[in-house]
C-alpha cells in the first residue's frame, strides 16, 4: 500500500478510534518506517521493534493526531533510534573503542542528516561499499570482515588469527580510517548491507 493513501480523513478516523483506519496507516507506513529505522540502527530486529513502538504510541495518543502525519512518524522513528543508541551506551559502559565510535557516529548522523531512503534502496551504493572493503590491505580486510561480518570482538579475532589484540585494534582503526576517506558519508551504509 502507498503512503499516499493516508489523507486527512484517515487520520481523523484514527483520532476517533477507528481500528480499520489505523490498520491502513500501519500497512502503508510499516515498511517505509522500517527502512528509515534500519538506515540508522543497522539491526532488523531492533528496527522492527522501534517501528512497532511508534505505532503503539500513535494508537495511545490517537486523539491528538493531526494531518499531515508523515513528518511526525519519521521524527518518532528517529527519536526511537536515538533512544536505543543512548540506552546501548548506558547499558554497556565499557564499550569497545570502535563499537562506541560507531554508536557515536550513528547518533550524530541521525541528528544531522535527513532521511535518504534512496541510499538504502540503491544497489550501486552497496557495490561501492563492498568495493571499498575489497580495496583494504589483505590483513586489514580479514580482521575488519571478522569484526563487522561475524560480529567478533577484538579478543576473539586475536585468538582466532593468533595475533595480538593490539594488532587487531590497530588494523580496525586503519580500516575505519581508510573507509571513511574512500566512502565519506556512505560509511553509514556499511552495516545495512549485511542483512541480506
Amino acid at each position: 500500500m502507498s503512503i499516499k493513501k493516508i489523507d486527512k480523513i484517515v487520520i481523523q478516523k484514527i483520532a476517533k478510534g477507528d481500528k480499520k483506519s489505523f490498520s491502513v496507516l500501519y500497512d502503508c507506513y510499516y515498511t517505509y518506517l522500517n527502512t528509515v529505522a534500519l538506515f540508522y540502527i543497522f539491526n532488523k530486529d531492533v528496527a522492527n521493534e522501534i517501528v512497532n513502538d511508534v505505532f503503539i504510541n500513535v494508537w495511545h495518543k490517537r486523539e491528538s493526531l493531526t494531518y499531515p502525519i508523515h513528518s511526525y512518524l519519521i521524527q518518532s522513528v528517529k527519536n526511537g533510534c536515538l533512544n536505543h543508541i543512548r540506552s546501548q551506551q548506558t547499558k554497556e559502559r565499557i564499550l569497545g573503542e570502535y563499537k562506541k565510535q560507531l554508536l557515536d557516529f550513528q547518533e550524530n548522523y541521525i541528528l544531522s542528516t535527513p532521511t535518504p531512503l534512496q541510499y538504502v534502496e540503491t544497489q550501486e551504493i552497496e557495490k561501492e561499499v563492498m568495493g571499498a572493503i575489497e580495496e583494504l590491505p589483505e590483513k586489514c580486510k580479514l580482521i575488519f570482515e571478522h569484526y563487522l561480518f561475524k560480529g567478533k570482538s577484538a579478543d576473539e579475532i586475536a585468538d582466532e588469527l593468533s595475533i595480538s589484540v593490539n594488532t587487531v585494534r590497530v588494523q580496525l582503526k586503519n580500516a575505519m580510517d581508510k573507509l571513511r576517506i574512500s566512502l565519506g558519508h556512505l560509511i553509514t551504509i556499511l552495516c545495512i548491507i549485511f542483512f541480506r
